[in-house]
């Protein structure tokens, strides 16, 4: 299992990074309430029908509310050879 826990600080600059996948695997509703430039949103429970889209040459950061999902999505597409990495402790309840 291959994947990182970044800060805020980090996640943020491997976004400035760039090439990278952004997913948030929060709710619909919320994600289209306010989501970071440039997220798709895409939900844990059928991780194992997109992740086969996924190129796995580009490195992936994902984030949910509270870091939970994002930790478990991490694990698994991790094991599957991917560069993942998980926002510890979510982008909270943003309104």
């Amino acid at each position: 299992m291959r994947y990182q826990l970044l800060s805020k600080n980090e996640f943020q600059h491997a976004m400035n990074r760039g090439n990278v996948i952004l997913i948030d695997l929060r709710d619909p509703k919320s994600y289209h309430r306010w989501h970071l430039p440039g997220a798709v949103n895409k939900s844990y429970d059928n991780i194992s029908e997109w992740s086969v889209e996924l190129d796995r040459r580009t490195r992936i950061l994902l984030y949910c509310s509270r870091g939970n999902e994002s930790i478990l999505a991490a694990r698994y597409l991790g094991s599957r050879g991917f560069q993942v990495a998980s926002l510890i402790g979510g982008v909270g309840n943003r309104k």
